[in-house]
């Protein structure tokens, strides 16, 4: 059971953060059961798991639901990353880095400027491209495990594929990308605050009204919240 039951999860857990499975979007046991050729218990032991970290609301009796996105969460996440991103960088800057480490830079930016002339992008492996290219300098600097904690936040995961899906700004995230990689190969430390945080933001200004609109039943917001998100995300898109 328990092997079983980890294949659905990690399955699950994918389908979920990819928006394969929307927020909001009801599964049921029992299609699982079918797709899996399996019994209830190991179907529920991955639902259990996948309540755990946040990306199931599963409910006795009434059923299991994708748990929405937290706009606050988001927020706070990009907070904190666009701090504790920007010191990363800046140690990052001051490595005697050979001109290989800056090749492999170079390299993951040519890749993601060839997937982005594609006719239709992956959005799945321009996500892993994005995010390997971030990874690069929390390794470096010996801060994996900081950026392991980001990319647990569920919220904000899943908000990052909502905006490479609905608005296709592979054009902007690239360019902030150049823009970053300028910087550090000639050492500007005092460039990377403002790309950087300009960079993380952007989503939330690209998303602006399809966050409201389009995609508003993926969100948890009640009124309270709705308003403030308006006035926050129409500066980002002015500024």
């Amino acid at each position: 059971m328990a092997e079983i039951s980890t294949v659905i999860f990690e399955d699950l857990r994918n389908e979920l953060i990819s928006l394969k499975i929307k927020p909001g979007e009801k599964i049921q046991e029992a299609e699982i059961c079918e797709r899996y050729s399996v019994t209830r218990p190991s179907v529920r032991a991955a639902f259990l798991r996948l309540q755990d970290i946040g990306l199931l609301e599963v409910i006795p009796y009434k059923g299991t639901t994708a748990t929405l996105i937290s706009l606050s969460s988001v927020h706070q996440m990009i907070h904190l990353r666009t701090a504790v991103e920007s010191w990363i960088l800046r140690d990052f800057i001051a490595m005697d880095s050979s001109p290989f480490v800056l090749e492999e830079l170079e390299h993951n930016l040519r890749i993601q400027k060839l997937h982005i002339q594609t006719e239709q992008v992956d959005e799945k492996e321009f996500f892993r491209l994005d995010s390997s290219m971030h990874q690069f300098w929390f390794d470096r600097t010996r801060c994996g495990e900081i950026w392991n904690m980001v990319q647990k936040d569920i919220n904000y995961e899943r908000f990052r594929m909502l905006d490479f899906v609905g608005t296709q700004g592979y054009q902007d995230i690239v360019s902030d990308h150049e823009k970053l990689l300028e910087a550090i190969r000639e050492k500007r430390t005092e460039r990377i605050v403002p790309i950087l945080s300009t960079h993380l933001n952007a989503g939330l200004a690209r998303m602006g009204n399809l966050i409201r609109e389009d995609y508003r039943s993926y969100f948890k917001l009640d009124e309270a919240d709705n308003n403030y998100w308006i006035n926050y995300i129409k500066k980002l898109s002015e500024g």
